[in-house]
C-alpha cells in the first residue's frame, strides 16, 4: 500500500447532513458533511445507553468524486486526514479532512482498518 496512514482516520458512521459547497477566499471549493456514529455501553445502574456522536469532514473539490454517490442516511466508512493547527487565538484546532468514501451494509460490516479498497483503480497518492 503506498498511502501513508500517520495523522489518519477511518470513520464508519450514518451521513447525518451534506452540507452545501462553499469557496474559500482562494477560490478553492469545499464543502462539510456530518458523520454520526451511535455508541452503546453500560452505565453504572447496568442500563445501556445509546450516545450519538457526530463529526463534521471537511471535503475539498478535487475529492468530489469520490463522495459524489453518498446521501443522508447511508452508512459508509470515510478515510482522511487529521489536520492540526492554531487559530489566531493560539488554540489548537483539529480537523479532519475526506480524501475517500465507501458505502457499507451493516448486515456484513468489513474491517474499516483494510486500507486495500483505498488502491482500487486508484494509483494517485493521498494528499490534503
Amino acid at each position: 500500500m503506498n498511502h501513508n496512514i500517520f495523522n489518519s482516520f477511518s470513520l464508519a458512521g450514518n451521513i447525518a447532513k451534506i452540507n452545501e459547497v462553499k469557496e474559500q477566499s482562494n477560490g478553492t471549493k469545499y464543502q462539510y458533511i456530518t458523520l454520526c456514529q451511535n455508541n452503546k455501553y453500560l452505565n453504572k445502574s447496568g442500563e445501556y445507553i445509546d450516545q450519538a456522536n457526530f463529526f463534521d469532514i471537511k471535503i475539498y473539490e478535487k475529492n468530489f468524486q469520490d463522495f459524489e454517490k453518498i446521501e443522508v442516511g447511508k452508512y459508509v466508512n470515510i478515510f482522511g486526514k487529521i489536520k492540526v493547527y492554531k487559530d489566531n487565538e493560539n488554540k489548537t484546532i483539529l480537523s479532519l479532512v475526506g480524501n475517500a468514501c465507501r458505502s457499507l451494509s451493516k448486515e456484513k460490516i468489513p474491517d474499516v482498518f483494510d486500507y486495500d479498497w483505498l488502491n482500487e483503480g486508484d494509483d494517485r497518492e493521498m494528499e490534503v
